[in-house]
């Protein structure tokens, strides 16, 4: 009998210690942290190049990543009308945030605005309003002459039919430049109807070797168009 009390004694203090335990023993509660926020502020101006076959969007990447982290859309909005996007609860990897376009794979093929970011204090971010052309000359540069690769037929010290488009050199050979297979002018500003560029890329008999079809999105052409029509800014 004494040697039953003693063990129920000894079980009856061990419960007794679980039951005032501090709570070490047990899962510690998971607080919920709220990531940092971040918000920009666009001022969007020539917005009838305003990008439709594209994803125009705001997003955050990790360093070396086309694919964005997490992104929201850009809607269309009137010329100068100002574009509040924000982006919450940041991702760790979050490394540079970007106005851009996205292919139908997710990738970033061009960037409007760029800017490092850095979350590890944990402070929300702001990037104060900032006017963005949506219709650079950089634009043109990218999406028709190096995406449609036309600079490999027109690089180098000539080019076809003398004519560059490479990157920091192709503005000056087109801008009131004459053809040499045309009477009009390469590119004539202010004057689509008078540009022989288009002609090319629009017109099946304006060159021997025929052009058309190799801009496959009509809105790369009109965005080319728009363009001519502004003067040709660069």
């Amino acid at each position: 009998m004494k040697k039953a009390y003693l063990v129920g004694s000894i079980i009856a203090m061990l419960l007794s210690s679980i039951a005032c335990d501090s709570g070490d023993i047990r899962p510690k509660e998971v607080t919920d942290e709220q990531g940092c926020t971040l918000e920009a502020h666009f001022r969007l101006t020539n917005t009838e190049a305003f990008p439709i076959d594209y994803n125009f969007v705001f997003g955050v990447f990790a360093a070396e990543s086309n694919t964005p982290l997490v992104s929201v859309n850009i809607l269309r909005p009137n010329d100068g009308q100002v574009v509040t996007v924000r982006l919450e609860n940041m991702p760790e990897e979050a490394a540079t945030a970007k106005l851009c376009l996205l292919n139908s794979g997710r990738q970033s093929i061009y960037s409007f605005f760029e800017q490092t970011v850095d979350i590890s204090s944990g402070n929300d971010i702001l990037i104060p309003e900032t006017i963005i052309d949506i219709l650079p000359y950089d634009r043109i540069q990218k999406l028709i002459f190096q995406q449609y690769n036309c600079v490999s037929c027109h690089q180098g010290t000539s080019g076809a039919a003398e004519l560059l488009l490479t990157e920091g050199v192709s503005y000056h050979q087109l801008a009131n430049v004459p053809s040499t297979r045309s009477d009009k002018a390469r590119v004539t500003p202010g004057n689509p109807e008078e540009s022989f560029l288009l002609d090319v890329l629009t017109q099946t008999n304006s060159v021997k070797y025929p052009h058309t079809g190799l801009v496959t999105r009509s809105e790369d052409l009109t965005m080319l168009r728009i363009w001519i029509e502004k003067g040709c800014p660069q």
